[in-house]
């Protein structure tokens, strides 16, 4: 009798990475399936042990994952890798879901509304025995994913032993005035039409500075990753502000929790040469400002010459992102430990104290 046929199926991420798509709920409709990728290098456990420990990395708005150089960076730090394409984004985004033009890619009502496709990553992982008994499990987040993956967080007290963000979208860009002008007047347009399009798609000069078919280095599938964004829905937007206000009165989140961003900002609607060493996107003094709404034990770590995906900077910045990831993701667990590590070279580190925010 044969075997039945596996579920997992080669990447496109090329040998060690596998996918599986999984059908969601209505709740996501009608973008209904997630799909996981899972780091299986040369389908063997690294250093001929398998891990105990796992990470699941959740990627950004208008993205998709692709830093198969991170996967492995997780792998070198003992933890099995996996990475969730979210509903309605990368490749859930087939050619026939394409052509069909079923709703705006990325849009939601709630980030809560992402809670299903972690949930059924989470039962892959678990099929795959990861994390083992007394095995930690980290949650990982970019930009929108990070604030995503802190709400997450903060729902499922219990489930983690670390929370990794990576220029987590915590705040409104220039101060939480703006967000909170315009959260009465989006809500109600968000009421009545939370899906309607606008066909306003913000330029990126970041597209630019990381894909390969630009000026960058990274291989990047333009239908997944689209130069200069996807439609912007009211629902989407005003989703992401009742978020971050919820992070700014406070999570508490009672774990480990590091926050990896650039050193600065240069967000411009003309080409800079400055965009190639700093975030484009973010904010990163509303990153760092919010930081300490997380919880009582936050870890943030400043990079000279980063983009807004840390990981995806110049090959030193990245470098030293990467050392800091894997002595903060060994530390965990051993108290004492994770600031012990020195941060690596172009660095700035700073740990905030504690604050929760009493504002609105």
């Amino acid at each position: 009798m044969s075997a039945p046929p596996d579920p997992w199926v080669p990447d496109v991420l090329g040998p060690g990475f596998r996918a599986r798509t999984v059908e969601l709920g209505p709740g996501s409709a009608p973008h209904s399936t997630a799909t996981v990728v899972c780091h299986r290098p040369d389908d063997r456990p690294a250093a001929g042990r398998a891990p105990r420990d796992a990470v699941l990395y959740l990627h950004g708005w208008s993205d998709y994952f692709f830093n198969a150089e991170l996967a492995r960076t997780c792998a070198a730090a003992g933890y099995g890798f996996y990475a969730l394409d979210l509903h309605g984004y990368g490749r859930n985004l087939t050619d026939t879901v394409l052509a069909e033009g079923a709703a705006s890619p990325g849009h939601a009502t709630d980030l809560a509304d992402y809670d299903d496709d972690i949930a059924a990553a989470l039962a892959l992982m678990a099929e795959d025995g990861l994390p083992a008994p007394g095995g930690r499990l980290v949650l990982m987040g970019h930009s929108t994913g990070g604030l995503t993956a802190a709400l997450w967080a903060a729902r499922h007290p219990g489930r983690l032993a670390g929370l990794a963000l990576n220029a987590p979208w915590l705040g409104s860009h220039g101060s939480d005035a703006v967000g909170a002008a315009l959260r009465p007047a989006l809500g109600r347009l968000a009421r009545r039409r939370p899906d309607r399009a606008v066909r306003a798609r913000l330029r990126s000069h970041y597209y630019r500075v990381i894909s390969e078919q630009a000026e960058g280095e990274w291989p990047i599938d333009p239908r997944w990753r689209p130069e200069t964004s996807f439609d912007i829905t009211p629902g989407w937007l005003n989703a992401v502000l009742r978020a971050q206000r919820e992070v700014s009165r406070g999570l508490d989140l009672q774990v480990p929790v590091l926050v990896q961003v650039s050193a600065r900002s240069h967000i411009r609607p003309w080409w800079s040469e400055r965009m190639r060493s700093a975030d484009t996107v973010l904010d990163v003094r509303q990153i760092r400002r919010h930081a300490p709404d997380l919880g009582p034990d936050v870890t943030v770590r400043s990079y000279d010459g980063a983009v807004h995906d840390v990981h995806l900077s110049r090959e030193p910045v990245r470098r030293a992102a990467q050392q800091d990831l894997v002595a903060w993701l060994r530390a965990l667990g051993r108290p004492g430990q994770a600031q012990a590590e020195a941060p690596g070279p172009a660095t700035r580190s700073t740990a905030p104290p504690y604050r929760r925010s009493r504002r609105a």
